[in-house]
């Protein structure tokens, strides 16, 4: 009998022991050069959005990053640029630790994803000088929608609109100058930047229709072997202990849909 019991704690410890070392990655992992540099791109409730008023520095991706820092024990240096081409050419070059992007199977040759943590709606946002009602009327020749450069938009529009005239753009702030003055008639992304822009916009107007998704998951360089499965745990421990749904509400994300 005492054996049986013996055996039983042993197996039970032996379980234990083998799931820390599956939820513990290697030093490296993660941090190669000893902080967790977080790859960001401003104005996208996804990503990161500055303080202001009472609201601190908040994003979806900026907190994940925030969390996963400091389960590792590890210092947070968040890394922010202008545009999310610029995050992927950074990961491209191993100049940063983990993002949070759409997981497009391009991206997923130099990026290693987890599992999805959001989808996304992905739309139109229309000047408040345009006459476009409608997606139908977005595919004519006089129509000109703008794109992100490096966005999966530049690669999609082409099939999606190919009547219409594309216009490529730096960044959102360039955008949102191009749609103000009626230099372009939409702008096509996922709905959570698109409705971002639309507040600096008086007038404009984001389409409910969906043309499209995006998959948004956590990421680190393709040489890391062994992250996808502990960000794997990681996002299932955000999802269960109710701190992504937290992260979700204080960025003020819109467009959300089903996973």
């Amino acid at each position: 009998m005492k054996f049986g019991l013996n055996c039983k704690r042993i197996l039970s410890l032996l379980f234990c022991l083998a799931l820390i070392a599956c939820a513990s990655p290697p030093a490296d992992v993660f941090t190669p050069k000893g902080g967790l540099r977080m790859g960001l791109y401003q104005g996208s409730p996804t990503s990161i959005l500055p303080a202001e008023g009472s609201n601190q520095t908040r994003g979806i991706g900026y907190e994940l990053g925030q969390s996963l820092a400091a389960q590792l024990g590890i210092q947070y240096s968040p890394v922010v640029f202008e545009k999310n081409a610029d995050v992927l050419s950074a990961v491209k070059n191993n100049e940063i630790d983990l993002v949070f992007t759409n997981a497009s199977p391009d991206r997923a040759k130099y990026i290693q994803f987890s599992k999805t943590v959001i989808r996304i709606e992905k739309g139109f946002l229309i000047s408040p000088h345009s006459n476009v009602r409608l997606l139908t009327e977005i595919n004519r020749r006089q129509v000109k929608i703008g794109y992100s450069v490096g966005s999966n938009s530049q690669a999609e529009l082409p099939t999606l609109i190919p009547n219409a005239s594309l216009v490529q753009t730096s960044s959102t702030k360039q955008a949102i100058a191009l749609l103000k003055t009626g230099e372009i008639d939409g702008f096509s992304s996922n709905k959570a930047i698109l409705f971002e822009m639309a507040s600096s916009i008086p007038g404009s107007r984001v389409l409910p229709e969906v043309s499209g998704y995006e998959n948004l998951a956590l990421g680190t360089p393709i040489e890391r072997q062994g992250s996808a499965q502990y960000l794997n745990n990681f996002v299932d421990q955000m999802i269960s202990t109710g701190k992504l749904n937290l992260f979700i509400q204080r960025s003020g994300i819109q467009g959300l849909a089903p996973n």
